[in-house]
C-alpha cells in the first residue's frame, strides 16, 4: 500500500457542508471521508480492507478534530493496516493501556477500601498506614509494571525501620487489591501473592503488652514531668499527654476527641459507635482532674471541632497525627540516666496497661476496669448493650484513680490499698 495519498478536501468545503435529509460522506482520499449527518453532525471515518473485510474506524468530530488532524491520524492507523493490524483493536489496546496508566494503585485502593466495613477508628489507622507505606511508592509506576521483587523491596523499607507488623499487614493489603485488579480483568498475575512468606515473622519470644511502667516510684517520676510543659512541645500535646493516664482510652480516642462528645453538667465523655474499636457507643466518667484538662482546652478550642487540636491543626482541623503523644513520650527525661525514656519503656497506649495492673492490685472489680478499657467479651450473649454498664461504680473508680496518681506526684510512700480495706 503506498503512503503517497492525493487528499482533495478543504477546510472551508468542510466547514460549508449543510445538513440533508439523508447522511452523505464527502471524500478526502485513501479511504478517509466526512459523514454529514441531518442533524448537522460531522464525523471523520477511515474505511479499510483487511484481510477481505472491509472495516470503518472513527477519528472523530469536525471541528474537534480538524482536517489536518484527521489526516494525521488517517495515516496513523492507515500504516496499521498496511502491517495487518486492525487499527480498530488497537485504538482499545491503547484506552486500556492509558486506562491503567491513569489509574494507579491508589485508585483501586480507594476503591476496596469503600467495600471494607470497618470500625471508624480502625479505618482511620488503615488510611494512615497505606497512605504512609504504599501510597507514595506504588503510584509511582503503572500496576502492570510492578514485580515480587519490586513489591518487596516497597515492604522491606517498612521493616527496616523495625515495623514488621505493619509489614505484613501492608504485605496482605496489596495482595487483596491487587486480587481485585486481576478480577477485573486489568492484569493476569498478582505481583503481591505470596509476599508475607518473604518477610519475616514477629519475634514470638520478645512479644509484649505496650511499653507500660507499673513501679509507682517511676510512674511518680513520669507524671511529675507531665505538670511541667517541655520546651517547644504543642500546648494541645501536653495536655493530651496529662489525660492519658487519667482515662484509659485508646490513642486514636484520645487524638480524635470532639467538643460534641463532652457532656460537662455530668462529667462524662459520650463516645458514638463509630468511635470506638468495638462498634459499640462508650460512656467514659471524668474525674475533677480530668474535667479540669478538658476545660483548660476549652479556652483554646472550644469553638472548634477536636478537643486537642495543635496548632498545626487547627490550619487544616486535622486531629494530631498518630503516635504524636508516644514519641513525645519518648522524649521525656529518665531521671536516673539523664537522657530520653526512648523507645520501650512507655507508650500511649501502654497507660492502659498500668491503669489495669494497678487498680487490679487495689482490689478493684475486675468487671468494672474491663468495662472502663472498653473491653468486651467477643461471646458475651446479651438481650441488649449497656453503655452505661457500672457507671456508679467506674465513677468513683476513677476519681481513686486520680487521686491515687496526684498522691504518687506529691512524693507520698503510697502503697495501693486494698478496695475496701
Amino acid at each position: 500500500m503506498s503512503n503517497a495519498i492525493k487528499y482533495n478536501l478543504t477546510d472551508a468545503k468542510a466547514r460549508k457542508a449543510k445538513p440533508e435529509t439523508k447522511a452523505y460522506k464527502l471524500s478526502d482520499g485513501g479511504g478517509l471521508f466526512l459523514l454529514v449527518k441531518p442533524n448537522g453532525t460531522k464525523l471523520w471515518r477511515y474505511k479499510f480492507r483487511l484481510d477481505g473485510k472491509e472495516g470503518l474506524y472513527s477519528i472523530g468530530v469536525y471541528p474537534d478534530i480538524s482536517l489536518s488532524q484527521a489526516r494525521e491520524q488517517h495515516q496513523q492507523t492507515r500504516s496499521l493496516v498496511a502491517k495487518g493490524i486492525n487499527p480498530k483493536t488497537a485504538k482499545d489496546e491503547i484506552k486500556a493501556e492509558q486506562s491503567m496508566q491513569a489509574k494507579r494503585f491508589s485508585y483501586y485502593w480507594q476503591a476496596w477500601l469503600k467495600r471494607q466495613t470497618l470500625a471508624q477508628g480502625t479505618r482511620t489507622d488503615l488510611v494512615q498506614r497505606v497512605e504512609k507505606n504504599l501510597i507514595p511508592f506504588v503510584d509511582k509506576k503503572p500496576l502492570d509494571e510492578w514485580t515480587k521483587r519490586g513489591l518487596l523491596e516497597v515492604l522491606e523499607l517498612i521493616v527496616k525501620r523495625g515495623s514488621i507488623e505493619t509489614a505484613r499487614r501492608m504485605a496482605g493489603v496489596l495482595r487483596q487489591i491487587f486480587d481485585d485488579i486481576i478480577i477485573l480483568g486489568e492484569l493476569e498475575n498478582n505481583p503481591a501473592d505470596g509476599l508475607i512468606r518473604l518477610l519475616p515473622k514477629p519475634d514470638k519470644s520478645k512479644k509484649q503488652n505496650f511499653a507500660h511502667v507499673i513501679d509507682p516510684k517511676q510512674l511518680a517520676d513520669l507524671l511529675r514531668q507531665l505538670d511541667e510543659r517541655a520546651p517547644r512541645l504543642d500546648y494541645a500535646v501536653h495536655m493530651a499527654m496529662k489525660l492519658i493516664p487519667l482515662v484509659f482510652l485508646r490513642p486514636y480516642n484520645i487524638r480524635h476527641l470532639r467538643w460534641d462528645y463532652i457532656n460537662t453538667p455530668s462529667r462524662l465523655i459520650e463516645i458514638p459507635p463509630d468511635q470506638m474499636k468495638t462498634g459499640r457507643p462508650f460512656i467514659v466518667p471524668l474525674s475533677r482532674q480530668s474535667l479540669a484538662i478538658i476545660e483548660a482546652m476549652r479556652l483554646l478550642t472550644g469553638e472548634r471541632e477536636f478537643v486537642f487540636l495543635t496548632s498545626r491543626g487547627e490550619r487544616t482541623n486535622t486531629p494530631m497525627s498518630e503516635n504524636t503523644t508516644t514519641k513525645a513520650f519518648q522524649r521525656l527525661i529518665n531521671p536516673e540516666t539523664g537522657q530520653p525514656y526512648g523507645v520501650g519503656f512507655v507508650t500511649s497506649h501502654g497507660f492502659r496497661h498500668t491503669a489495669s495492673t494497678l487498680l487490679h492490685e487495689m482490689g478493684y472489680n475486675s468487671a468494672h476496669i474491663e468495662k472502663q478499657l472498653a473491653h468486651e467479651e467477643a461471646n458475651q450473649v446479651k438481650g441488649a448493650y449497656n453503655k452505661a454498664e457500672y457507671l456508679a461504680q467506674r465513677s468513683e473508680m476513677m476519681q481513686a484513680w486520680a487521686d491515687y496518681l496526684d498522691s504518687l506526684k506529691a512524693g507520698a510512700d503510697v502503697i495501693p490499698i486494698k478496695r475496701g480495706a
